[in-house]
């Protein structure tokens, strides 16, 4: 078991386990994921698809929607699962994590039963990092504790700097640090896991609260220690203190793995 398998490990809860169908999960949230304000968000995000894995386990999750009410804490948790719709293709899921009987997060879970069919994918050819070899180790400040979930090398054109940018945008290269599937759990962490693009023309914390955070999964990919995933997040919008981030993460000869829009307060 890896440290990021062992940190998102949920359980059932003893009440669910008396029903015929879990709907209720244990699980703690752990120092490690420690983040700017409270714990990580795309960490909390993952505990829930996690648990919709774990109830439907013939299903592959393929887009994640989630909604942050208010800052998580390290401790104890509970996640709740509720079936919205359960059809021959599709299972729409909603997730929601509880501590000390408050919501902290809510997720709309949509998961395909796999398929054959006919599809095209158009690799990357713009908003791609510089390659991995004129990149540059990432040394996030001490106190943010997610950043050590990953093994990470900047673009240096977009490393943030006390003065403001003219763009704002992050991208560099990313792999898990012990050898895992790249898989819709640890994906969704990470799409997450970067600075916030706001943060190249905004002094922490503002740019960096989410607020609405959907990830689309095209695909997982198998273990491979060798394997850096590229990964850009551009923010060109922030309007009325709500600042709009797409990102991507993609295989180094540009196949896109997962998309995200994330909403992030700046007000």
């Amino acid at each position: 078991m890896t440290d990021f398998d062992r940190t998102t490990r949920v359980h059932p809860s003893p009440a669910a386990e008396a029903n015929a169908v879990t709907t209720s999960f244990t699980a703690t949230l752990d120092e490690t994921w420690s983040s700017l304000i409270g714990v990580h968000g795309g960490y909390v995000a993952s505990l829930m698809v996690h648990t919709a894995e774990l109830m439907l386990p013939d299903r592959v999750v393929r887009t994640v929607s989630t909604s942050f009410l208010r800052p998580a804490a390290v401790g104890e948790a509970e996640v709740v699962l509720e079936v919205l719709r359960a059809g021959r293709s599709f299972n729409t899921l909603s997730a929601s994590v509880h501590q000390a009987g408050r919501l902290v997060a809510v997720s709309r879970i949509t998961l395909l039963n796999p398929v054959d069919a006919t599809g095209w994918t158009m690799p990357m050819t713009h908003d791609r990092p510089a390659p991995i070899d004129r990149c540059l180790p990432f040394e996030p400040p001490p106190s943010i504790a997610h950043f050590g979930q990953a093994e990470f090398r900047i673009d240096p054109a977009t490393v943030p700097t006390s003065e403001p940018a003219a763009e704002a945008r992050i991208a560099g290269h990313i792999r898990p640090l012990e050898a895992r599937p790249i898989d819709a759990r640890w994906l969704v962490a990470m799409g997450d896991w970067f600075p916030p693009s706001p943060f190249r023309r905004l002094a922490p914390p503002a740019g960096g609260i989410s607020v609405d955070y959907t990830v689309h999964l095209h695909r997982t990919l198998a273990a491979d220690p060798d394997l850096w995933l590229e990964g850009a997040f551009t923010t060109t919008q922030n309007v009325g203190g709500l600042a709009l981030e797409h990102g991507t993460l993609a295989t180094p000869d540009g196949l896109p793995v997962a998309e995200t829009f994330h909403t992030r307060w700046t007000g």
